[in-house]
């Protein structure tokens, strides 16, 4: 049984009524007209039919294009990553499989997996440095097995990332215990970028789509690169769920990605500015703390001790309109998700609401 996804339901029920939304983990949205102005006539003589099923040709070499490895073949595409991340655990996860995840995390790798049937362990992130550690991985593998581990890199809400040493080390417990690896890589591109876990794993499937690192969400196209034997199969059950895409998300998505050195630029400059006005924000307010990550384009910014998060949050979206998402949401007590892609304008106005705000008046 599905439980409820705490953070979409609470999304769903304020981020409308919020005057500033500090929360919203994808960086400043690319507006139409700027996608048109990068390729004028983008539009022209477009049939509006099914369009190729599994993504255009041109979708494929684009989306290659940010990987080491792989061909067409190895490629194909859902409604967003979060649509291509459940094909992969339907399609892989057998009742009582032993599923690993890493915590603060994404809700939906551990609550998808668990309604499958999965024997789900949620290993704790250290939250000095939202690190995963590895020797707990390697001891919990031992213990109780490892049929898929799911990893999310940079992670939501956190930024963790793996150094080149780590991952080696993740693929070869992955390895003993002839494991898939499972990693959304939605963030990638933003910060410091390391390889695809694709590239580097025989048994690594990366799910990506446009909505995080390449600020268009509304283009709802994800994908899948891993095996072409799982690719197939994936394509044989996303006929009963999804279809295509269809001709409009696919055109665009191709030209997004056309223009990705242009895009991913405009977003790096932008977390980059915010997490400079962050750090010195923190400096005059000392009563919040913050990880600040390497890569992504999401971080959890720490409430003063004692604070409930989920109460603060709520205050501050009646009696200021300022928008977060409780820390709790991810398993993360006490914290609040901070979103570092909003246009600096907004993360500045945002920042100035927090710091005058008066908690538990």
């Amino acid at each position: 049984m599905l439980s409820e996804f705490a953070a979409e339901q609470w999304m769903t029920r304020y981020e409308t009524l919020a005057k500033v939304n500090m929360t919203e983990t994808s960086c400043d949205a690319l507006r139409l007209e700027e996608l048109e102005a990068l390729e004028p006539g983008l539009f022209s003589e477009l049939v509006l039919d099914y369009g190729p099923i599994t993504g255009s040709d041109e979708l494929k070499r684009q989306i290659l294009a940010m990987y080491e490895t792989g061909g067409p073949e190895n490629i194909t595409t859902a409604a967003g990553c979060v649509n291509a991340s459940q094909h992969v655990m339907d399609e892989l996860i057998e009742p009582e499989d032993s599923v690993m995840v890493f915590t603060p995390g994404y809700q939906q790798f551990a609550g998808y997996a668990a309604s499958l049937g999965a024997q789900v362990t949620e290993l704790p992130l250290d939250p000095a440095n939202w690190q995963a550690d590895l020797d707990a991985l390697e001891e919990a593998a031992e213990h109780r097995g490892l049929d898929l581990l799911i990893l999310n890199l940079p992670g939501n809400p956190t930024g963790t990332i793996l150094t080149e040493e780590q991952l080696q080390r993740v693929i070869r417990i992955a390895e003993t215990h002839d494991a898939w690896i499972l990693c959304d890589e939605v963030y990638r591109g933003i910060g410091t970028v390391m390889p695809s876990v694709s590239d580097r794993y025989e048994k690594g499937i990366a799910t990506g789509s446009l909505s995080k690192a390449l600020a268009c969400p509304g283009i709802r196209i994800g994908w899948v690169k891993g095996p072409g034997a799982l690719i197939d199969r994936l394509n044989i059950r996303r006929d009963y769920t999804f279809i295509g895409a269809g001709p409009l998300n696919d055109r665009m998505a191709a030209a997004v990605l056309r223009h990705r050195e242009a895009v991913l630029a405009r977003n790096n400059a932008i977390v980059k500015q915010n997490t400079a006005a962050l750090r010195a924000w923190l400096q005059d307010n000392p009563s919040y703390s913050c990880v600040i990550p390497e890569a992504g384009s999401v971080a959890l910014l720490r409430l003063p001790e004692g604070v409930d998060d989920e109460d603060f949050a709520l205050q501050l979206m009646e009696e200021a309109g300022l928008f977060f998402v409780p820390g709790r949401f991810f398993g993360a007590p006490g914290t609040l998700r901070l979103g570092l892609g909003r246009p600096p304008e907004v993360f500045m106005k945002g920042l100035t609401l927090l710091a005058g705000f008066a908690w538990g008046s």
